[in-house]
């Protein structure tokens, strides 16, 4: 009888590079087009195995549920047509094989458009990577063999400055709830300019004498207005009783230089807390 190699592909799809799954490499983590419209992307296998790569591109960013947890918005055709780059991004390569321990350079290039208002311009870059799969071969041996091949999508933002750019953040009411050794703040907000807000928030928790008691500090992505919640998490043996937190906005990260940022003067908002 013959014999069958069977492939199967599992498609895993993830926001965020996973170092330990994924089969290729990808910096910068965020990609800024110069004035020009041109940016680089380098593509590195680390594997012993020749990979399949193909970058394309899909418009989303991160918003938020009622709660202020953070999830990937896809879908949104007015917006992506009023801020996304569409199909005047190209990369180029767009497909190519990338031999074991070897760096691809994937040159961006978009095509600006005078007749939309000035701001950040942004999308998505997808990198699909898969190992190359070998030709698949009949023989006379009997039974059948299962090929089991990965196929890993990364996905990174890419932003471009149209003209001046603006930010800002306006904090609205402020949410706090407390459970299990932690404090969920949830603040509204309302994004001002034309960019989104890229930074940090630092939420401070503080006693009656103005000591930081607890503190959490992450990084933001703020595009439209709505709810993101902080988590801080709460000592042991807190006293109960009156506490305020302070919540700190500041346009720097430390995984995009500050000349990519659109920069805003920091924001800050207080709110009282008791503790039980």
């Amino acid at each position: 009888m013959k014999k069958y190699r069977i492939a199967l592909n599992l498609f895993l799809s993830m926001a965020f590079a996973l170092p330990s799954l994924a089969q290729v490499s990808i910096a910068p983590t965020s990609v800024f087009m110069d004035a020009n419209g041109i940016a680089s992307l380098y593509i590195t296998n680390p594997s012993e195995t020749a990979q399949e790569i193909s970058v394309s591109f899909v418009f989303g960013y991160p918003g938020n549920d009622e709660n202020g947890s953070l999830i990937m918005v896809y879908g949104d055709s007015v917006r992506a047509g009023q801020v996304g780059m569409g199909d005047r991004l190209r990369s180029f390569p767009r497909t190519f094989i990338l031999a074991p321990f070897q760096q691809q350079t994937v040159r961006l290039q978009v095509r600006p458009d005078r007749s939309l208002p000035p701001g950040m311009q942004f999308t998505r870059i997808k990198v699909t990577s898969s190992a190359q799969t070998p030709d698949i071969e009949e023989s006379a041996t009997e039974g059948v063999s299962t090929q089991v091949n990965f196929r890993f999508d990364q996905v990174i933002a890419a932003f471009y400055k149209n003209g001046q750019t603006t930010t800002g953040l306006e904090i609205g009411n402020v949410e706090t709830i407390q459970s299990e050794g932690k404090l969920n703040v949830i603040p509204e907000f309302t994004t001002t300019g034309n960019s989104p807000f890229l930074g940090s928030v630092s939420a401070s928790l503080k006693n009656a004498a103005q000591q930081t008691v607890a503190q959490q500090q992450q990084t933001v992505a703020l595009y439209f207005s709505g709810k993101r919640k902080v988590e801080i998490a709460l000592p042991e043996n807190l006293p109960a009783g009156d506490y305020t937190v302070e919540l700190q906005y500041e346009t720097k990260r430390a995984d995009i230089p500050s000349s990519d940022l659109v920069q805003a003067t920091p924001i800050t908002k207080t709110v009282a807390v008791r503790i039980q």
